[in-house]
């Protein structure tokens, strides 16, 4: 990182609102905001469809909005490479060049989630149980991971090959595609443990070893063959074992063309898309560390492979590692966080550390394939500050007389309600209007007046245990064309946290009240404390760029923004901007410019 900055130049991103990882990587290839690619949240739905009909994700290409630079190389003649990008880029939305490993959350190719499961003879033997009720792992065994499945260890039965005294454990798989897979935990006598796909001692899927990833096996999977891995967390002998698996991903038919992923697989190793397990403990962290140094490293061998194989001219890749490692440690690791410890902070602090070293090597390989004539751009879509208190918008809508829900299931009842919410997009308010949603039950002459009411529920909203205002800004979206959203379907009221303030259901209920980690999103973008920011940052370096680490003085001349990363990159390799470009390019970083007043 050090040797690129000093080659180039560093500088703050102003992430479009809201700082969420769609929004900002389209905003980057697009240079535009939601009003036009419409991706405020994770998700798209069209006001005018039933609830009932499937969102569009954001790693989908159809109704995808605006052009992007992918689109205007490939018109001047340059291929593109793009692996493991989270917006818009599937279908492959290119044709001559290559899409690999595509999407971020619910690719199709994920054939089931990730596993972590707690295994004991006493796993799943209930303290107390109330009728239909859900038990969680730390009801049932102390000292199990909450979250994880558990798992009831017994004398093995049925084995071919098994030795007399071993134990056995069914390990449920739930499949994406309904239903489940049962895998077989075997534990010997001496020792050993292992995961067999059925009751043959002899042919296991993975041998286990503590703290330590097994090789990747493959998986029949509902007609389809996935890669998976196991690692064995901690084991008391005979008693306890803690285990987690990777996600089964397919091993074929990711990419564009179709054959090039059999080609990767081959040549370069399986893939996963989500890392298997939160750092949130010594052993946890081992194995966040080994999963996220798999896959950087992984994309950088596809991008030499590809190169040398088949050739590009541009390439554009994504690796979620900073945001995983935030999500559990900033809350602690800031001393105005709401959970901040001098000692856990320092753990803390060092999981962010070593997280740095294993990106700073992924950085050194992709660098391998740059000369001095290639323009170099390592580019994040947003950060993360801690987040003192969370805010439920639903739950105050609810309060106001705005809204109609079941704070449980948070099922709003659409006969009833005259505003609703959509999952994953937490900076709009829909109003269930007559004539456009099929459910509507808001007259069309009180729409203006209904967007007024919630424009004062959410600014007159205040956190009860601080005295604060929950909300910095809320416009009717006729007015939110000054933070980038318009449009027939983004939200009729577009509003934004204020500093501190994390979105979702607070533990506890209620609108407002403690919160269960660091977030980022619908916050001001410009949030920040004195080590942690919401904003994400450009290093910029090759022909044209200016050298010697060079920063803006942001504060002063004003900030870049994640607008302005697609006519950068056009600008410094002679394209035209996207057709629906807003983004500028700041003049001040180039080495044949000189902005105003600086040398």
């Amino acid at each position: 990182f050090e040797t690129l900055i000093a080659r180039g130049t560093i500088n703050r991103l102003m992430p479009s609102i809201a700082a969420w990882t769609p929004t900002n990587w389209a905003a980057q290839v697009t240079g535009a905001h939601p009003g036009i690619h419409g991706l405020g949240g994770w998700t798209k739905h069209h006001k005018t469809d039933p609830l009932d009909v499937p969102v569009v994700e954001s790693w989908e290409s159809r109704e995808w909005q605006g052009e992007t630079v992918w689109q205007v190389a490939e018109e001047a003649g340059l291929k593109c490479l793009i692996t493991h990008y989270p917006v818009g880029v599937w279908p492959s939305p290119i044709q001559e060049g290559y899409v690999v490993a595509p999407g971020f959350r619910y690719p199709p190719f994920v054939l089931a989630d990730t596993g972590e499961y707690y295994a004991s003879p006493t796993a799943g033997a209930a303290k107390t149980q109330e009728p239909g009720r859900v038990r969680s792992v730390d009801e049932v065994e102390e000292g199990g991971p909450p979250g994880s499945t558990p798992v009831c260890l017994r004398p093995a039965e049925g084995w071919a090959g098994a030795d007399g005294d071993a134990w056995e454990g069914e390990l449920r798989l739930p499949l994406k595609a309904g239903g489940e897979q049962t895998l077989y935990l075997l534990l010997r006598p001496d020792g050993r443990a292992s995961v067999h796909g059925s009751k043959d001692a002899g042919q296991p899927l993975a041998a286990l070893e503590l703290g330590r990833w097994s090789p990747f096996a493959t998986l029949q999977v509902g007609g389809q063959t996935g890669s998976v891995r196991f690692r064995l967390l901690a084991r008391d002998r005979g008693s306890t074992v803690h285990l987690c698996r990777s996600q089964v991903y397919a091993t074929r038919g990711w990419s564009y063309p179709v054959s090039l992923s059999e080609e990767l697989y081959r040549e370069v190793g399986p893939f996963f898309t989500s890392f298997t397990i939160y750092p949130r403990g010594p052993a946890e962290l081992e194995a966040f560390l080994e999963d996220v140094s798999y896959q950087g490293h992984w994309e950088a061998r596809v991008a030499r492979h590809v190169q040398q194989r088949h050739g590009w001219d541009l390439h554009f890749c994504h690796w979620h590692i900073f945001d995983n490692v935030n999500h559990p440690t900033v809350n602690h690791m800031d001393p105005d966080g709401p959970d901040y410890d001098p000692e856990v902070a320092a753990w803390n602090t060092d999981a962010q550390r070593r997280c740095y070293q294993i990106a700073d090597g992924v950085l050194a390989e992709f660098l391998e394939l740059a000369d001095e004539g290639t323009v170099v751009m390592v580019v994040s879509d947003h950060a993360m500050p801690p987040a003192h208190r969370w805010a439920d918008i639903n739950a105050r809508l609810a309060e106001c007389g705005l809204m109609v829900y079941d704070p449980q299931t948070r099922r709003i009842d659409m006969s009833r309600s005259p505003t609703y919410t959509w999952p994953g997009r937490g900076a709009e308010i829909m109003v269930n209007l007559q004539g456009r949603e099929p459910t509507g039950v808001v007259p069309r002459e009180q729409y203006g007046e209904l967007q007024d009411q919630i424009i004062d529920a959410l600014l007159d909203w205040r956190d009860p245990g601080t005295g604060k205002r929950v909300m910095a800004l809320a416009l009717r979206l006729q007015d939110a064309q000054i933070i980038g959203y318009w449009g027939q379907d983004n939200g009729d009221v577009i509003c934004v946290f204020d500093h501190g303030m994390g979105w979702g259901p607070p533990v506890g209920g209620g609108s407002v009240g403690p919160g269960r980690g660091a977030l980022h999103g619908s916050q001001l973008p410009t949030y920040e404390t004195e080590l942690f920011t919401t904003m994400g940052t450009m290093i910029l370096a090759g022909p044209g760029v200016r050298g010697g680490g060079y920063e803006r003085d942001w504060q002063r001349r004003g900030l870049i923004r994640e607008i302005d990363v697609a006519p950068t990159i056009c600008h410094l390799i002679g394209l035209r901007p996207p057709r629906q470009n807003q983004g500028v390019v700041p003049y001040d970083l180039m080495a044949d410019r000189r902005s105003a007043g600086e040398t």
